[in-house]
């Protein structure tokens, strides 16, 4: 017997956060939306288009802290209504609350078929308006391999092999927001965290211990701590 896709609950469970709720400190991850990026036509003109972002995340940067030259992604627009169990297998639907979607009848959905590369400056001159919740990009990735596949994946055998990135991500956002209360900026920042997150041997950085579900409120106990230290050494 097939395996059956799966399907969010609810909409919302798909959304870590939306229009001015996304947080400029969070690194850009898959399933990320962007809207009025330039995007270039075969003609050499460009363009804006929403685009979601395709790569996996452990394909997005070069050095952990810089994006890679160039981006998969997808068009993003508005669509009919379809099923999440069958067909469509082409789009990943994101339906109401994200804007622009219209109602039950009319969700927008990123074409998988209608991809583009981009690079980060052209993703820069865009607002990010979508960042994904770990169910949601799960189910753009089971819903990517079997556009290109026709094999089924279950949603949570992606969890399963991304749970330590997608902590990372949470992890790296967190330590942006605490320090930019110590006046460091974004990029500073994250370059700090990646920094702490491959201190050690191979196997035993923090970086690996994240994939490990046992060890992860460990390596985020050791990074309060940390903080702490780093801004009593400022106050010194």
């Amino acid at each position: 017997m097939a395996q059956e896709m799966d399907k969010p609950n609810e909409p919302a469970e798909l959304y870590r956060a939306l229009s001015d709720d996304v947080n400029p400190a969070r690194p850009v991850l898959t399933g990320d939306v962007f809207a009025n990026v330039p995007v270039a036509n075969t003609d050499g003109t460009f363009t804006e288009r929403t685009v979601m972002i395709l790569d996996h995340p452990c394909s997005l940067r070069q050095d952990g802290i810089n994006l890679v030259d160039r981006l998969l992604t997808a068009e993003v627009r508005r669509t009919g209504a379809g099923s999440w169990r069958s067909g469509h297998f082409n789009k990943m639907f994101l339906p109401a609350p994200y804007p622009g979607a219209d109602g039950k009848a009319h969700p927008c959905a990123a074409f998988f078929d209608a991809s583009y590369h981009v690079s980060p400056e052209q993703l820069e001159s865009g607002t990010r308006i979508a960042c994904l919740t770990p169910i949601g990009i799960n189910l753009m990735l089971q819903r990517r391999v079997k556009h290109f596949s026709r094999v089924t994946v279950k949603a949570f055998e992606f969890m399963d092999a991304n749970h330590g990135v997608y902590e990372e991500a949470d992890l790296v956002e967190d330590w942006c927001m605490y320090r930019e209360q110590d006046g460091v900026k974004t990029l500073e920042a994250v370059a700090e965290c990646t920094e702490w997150l491959r201190e050690g041997e191979p196997g035993r950085r923090r970086q690996d211990l994240l994939k490990d579900a046992q060890q992860r409120s460990t390596v985020r106990q050791q990074m309060r701590g940390h903080l702490k230290g780093l801004r009593a050494q400022r106050l010194v």
